[in-house]
């Protein structure tokens, strides 16, 4: 194997196209990588939509849950006068109806009643788990389920284009929004039936979908120029640098309380990096001593 591709952690943002599944994209990944390179990401697409999906490999796959709160940035397409069972247009159509002009500040005024923080009911047609079974999988089998409302934010949404039963949008929000969900909320909002057409997701936090790479142009060299290391994707949180004597205090399960920046001893998480970041560490504070959660990486150890 490249020793690149062995020795490679980080992020890899990659422009999904439509119609295939976010493990289609691993999957992918692994015949350009080799098939055990530890692979995983932050945050899935459906099939159906497009655009950023941040691949992490190697070690950056043990900071997988650090990732999940990012807030996401969309741009939709909304089709007004037809529901379906997935709130999407690969489902069952459930209800139809004719849709009358609209005007542009009545379609505004709708958005603006979806901003803010709220409760959303996800699709019934989605990987969350009901008793340990995921819900798409009831659903499928005709079973009868809620799921319950969770709280999201919308930060913001701007109508880009109104043309009957289209409307296209751009919008912010919150990690664990649907936007399928959206896009039936935006139609209750004008009493009509809707669902949603297209979707394309454009950020991932501060990551970009214009610095991604499709399918079609991935290789070694491609990865390389893309890279995201583990340091930016983890640059939200707190974080300092510590000599070797500290570092080595954290790999044998020490707490450590000098040599810090005492600052982190209030924050819930820090990320700790050798001085010349051979090492790194997620730690937490406990009775005023600062201890490692987790090894991220340590390249003195052959084994990752």
């Amino acid at each position: 194997m490249d020793v690149y591709c062995k020795n490679l952690r980080g992020g890899i943002p990659i422009n999904k196209p439509p119609g295939i599944s976010s493990f289609d994209v691993i999957r992918r990944l692994r015949l350009v990588l080799g098939k055990d390179k530890k692979l995983g990401h932050a945050g899935t697409l459906d099939p159906a939509a497009q655009g950023l999906l941040l691949i992490l490999a190697g070690e950056a796959t043990r900071v997988q849950h650090l990732l999940k709160d990012f807030t996401k940035e969309y741009q939709a397409q909304v089709r007004l006068g037809i529901a379906t069972d997935t709130l999407d247009a690969e489902g069952r159509v459930t209800e139809e109806s004719e849709v009358p002009p609209l005007d542009e500040p009545a379609i505004r005024s709708a958005l603006d009643k979806l901003t803010g923080t709220r409760m959303q009911r996800p699709p019934r047609y989605s990987a969350l788990k009901v008793a340990g079974r995921r819900a798409y999988d009831m659903a499928r089998q005709g079973e009868e389920f809620e799921l319950p409302r969770r709280e999201i934010t919308i930060h913001e949404i701007e109508l880009l284009s109104w043309q009957n039963p289209l409307i296209g949008i751009r919008t912010r929000v919150s990690s664990g929004t649907y936007i399928r969900s959206l896009a039936a909320e935006i139609g209750g909002e004008l009493a009509l039936p809707a669902s949603l057409a297209a979707l394309t997701r454009t950020s991932i936090g501060d990551f970009k979908l214009n610095r991604a790479i499709g399918l079609d142009n991935i290789s070694v060299e491609s990865i390389k120029k893309v890279m995201i290391p583990i340091q930016i994707l983890l640059n939200h949180l707190p974080n300092c640098e510590v000599d070797a004597d500290v570092a080595q205090r954290f790999l044998q399960g020490k707490p450590v309380s000098r040599g810090i920046d005492t600052a982190l001893l209030e924050t819930p998480l820090s990320i700790i990096y050798s001085t010349d970041h051979s090492k790194a560490f997620l730690c937490e504070p406990r009775k005023q001593m600062l201890w490692s959660k987790r090894l991220i990486y340590n390249d003195a150890d052959t084994d990752g």
